[in-house]
């Protein structure tokens, strides 16, 4: 009977140390629980930091270029060499040492709790009371670490949303104000026309293929070397070096921001199309500066050529014919209204110069990258290369053929090989303007039979003269077709009807530069 006793007495002393082991248990869950999940707070802001045993692995502007950041290229351009943005790239591996961080507060805290008094009595006493307060610490980090990556998402979101929104306007006005300037860059030297140019960081020289607003940052981005730079055309025209995106030669300043126009030259050998561009030139800068604007150089090889062509029209020397074989960079000269430093005051105008060897066969002006591109095109012709013309110069006149050193070829026959050549590599030339400039008007103004043509009424003259299947074809082919009559010889002031300006003048102004008035005298319409 005692026995009996004794064992209900051991019996209900076990409950009652059970009962109070469970009561005890019930009354610390909750603060294990909260223990648990401020334990997954702080290694989360020790990881966020940098601190944690497990810090997260930093995506690097390397990770990038290399490809491991986990960054698609999105265009054109291979991603330049910067730090990505958090949202993009980052985010991935601070969540992934988050993770492990929590998972190894976890382990610890079992393996320490299962492992304590092993191959003593006190092992199991210890298993139980490790079940019976880690588990709770377990529920609680879980439950912390699920808030945590709620919270985190929501921030994210939010932060994404924001991100975005601000590289869509960002790149959405760097577009719409580029495209209203029509300022689309180009290379000078090997022609190549980019939507945007290449930049050179200021502090390590690296180029940056695209610094647009995107993956690598919104507003600023921070390159490989840790500097600063802006990301939008219009503020990093103002800051960096501009480049080609083909041949990574320097573009001229605030290429991309400032109004881009690009007209070619073109007629058959010796018509006259470089004394028109050198004439035209000075009487650009003539007509710039009586209108209130400046027109200067920028680099060195536009500046020399300018300055050799306005020593060549003022002395009046000969123009050295354009060697054949070769295509010379264009002449770029910069327009700027009056002081004023704003880009949209501001205007770039390439003018392109092949020899007319390249006009005269369809294989050679396959080369002419630069007439796809073009924003018009100015056709030049020599009157005295027309055969109506030489025959009324028969006789007295038989020496003033001589003093025009005329063209060699046709002029019909290089538009319609120019023309075809242009349609051939899909260039719609309906949007296109054209504009037909009869040169060496200085001969002709003193012979009756060409006092039309001075006077202004160019396309009926060419029409007279038998060239009025070139005129047909080019009104067909062209947008718009205004005709000029070119006298390239010193004493022409700016605004006349001859002044070699004035077709340059009128592209300019379709291009989205007007350069001053419209003088309505020396326009013929289509």
């Amino acid at each position: 009977m005692q026995y009996l006793v004794v064992a209900l007495v051991v019996l209900a002393l076990g409950l009652c140390l059970v009962g109070l082991v469970l009561y005890l248990a019930a009354l610390l869950a909750p603060l294990m629980m909260l223990f648990g999940a401020c334990a997954t707070l702080v290694n989360t802001c020790r990881v966020l930091v940098g601190r944690g045993i497990w810090q997260p692995v930093l995506v690097t502007p390397n990770d990038v270029v290399n490809g491991t950041a986990g960054l698609k290229q999105r265009g054109p351009f291979p991603l330049d060499y910067a730090w990505p943005g958090y949202q993009v790239a980052q985010w991935r591996r601070d969540l992934v040492a988050l993770w492990l961080c929590c998972a190894d507060f976890i382990r610890h805290g079992w393996s320490r709790g299962f492992g304590y008094g092993r191959g003593s009595d006190l092992r199991w006493g210890a298993i139980g009371l490790t079940v019976l307060l880690w588990t709770p610490v377990t529920l609680g980090a879980a439950l912390g670490g699920a808030v945590m990556v709620v919270l985190g998402a929501v921030v994210l979101g939010i932060s994404w949303a924001a991100w975005g929104t601000l590289i869509g306007f960002e790149r959405g006005y760097d577009t719409t104000v580029r495209r209203l300037r029509r300022a689309q860059p180009s290379c000078g030297v090997c022609f190549h026309v980019m939507t945007v140019p290449a930049y050179r960081c200021d502090g390590c020289r690296t180029v940056h293929r695209d610094l647009r607003p995107g993956l690598l940052g919104a507003v600023w981005r921070r390159c490989g070397c840790g500097q600063r730079l802006p990301t939008t055309v219009l503020r990093a025209s103002r800051r960096l070096e501009a480049l080609c995106q083909r041949c990574d030669r320097p573009l001229q300043a605030r290429s991309g921001a400032v109004t881009d126009i690009r007209l070619p030259v073109f007629g058959p050998v010796s018509a006259g199309k470089t004394r028109l561009v050198y004439a035209g030139l000075v009487a650009l800068r003539d007509r710039a500066a009586a209108e209130g604007a400046v027109m200067a150089f920028d680099d060195d090889t536009s500046r020399q050529a300018f300055e050799h062509g306005a020593q060549l029209i003022a002395t009046g020397g000969d123009t050295a014919k354009t060697p054949a074989g070769q295509l010379p960079p264009a002449i770029t000269a910069r327009f700027r209204r009056g002081q004023s430093d704003k880009d949209a005051d501001q205007a770039l105008l390439h003018l392109f110069d092949a020899a007319g060897e390249f006009y005269a066969n369809r294989d050679d002006n396959s080369e002419l990258e630069f007439l796809d591109h073009a924003g018009g095109l100015v056709f030049v012709v020599d009157p005295f290369a027309v055969a109506w013309v030489r025959d009324q110069l028969g006789g007295a006149l038989q020496d003033r053929l001589a003093q025009a050193h005329p063209a060699t070829g046709d002029p019909d026959e290089v538009y319609q090989v120019t023309a075809r050549r242009l349609q051939d590599f899909g260039v719609d030339t309906r949007r296109k303007a054209l504009a037909i400039a009869v040169v060496k008007a200085d001969l002709l103004t003193d012979l009756p039979w060409a006092a039309d043509l001075c006077a202004g009424a160019v396309r009926d003259w060419l029409t007279t003269a038998g060239l009025d299947n070139l005129v047909l074809q080019a009104e067909r082919d062209f947008g718009e077709v205004r005709y000029f009559v070119v006298s390239s010889v010193t004493g022409v002031h700016p605004g006349s009807r001859m002044s070699p300006a004035e077709p340059f003048v009128w592209l300019l102004d379709r291009g989205g530069f007007a350069l001053g008035r419209d003088e309505q005298q020396t326009r013929e319409p289509a």
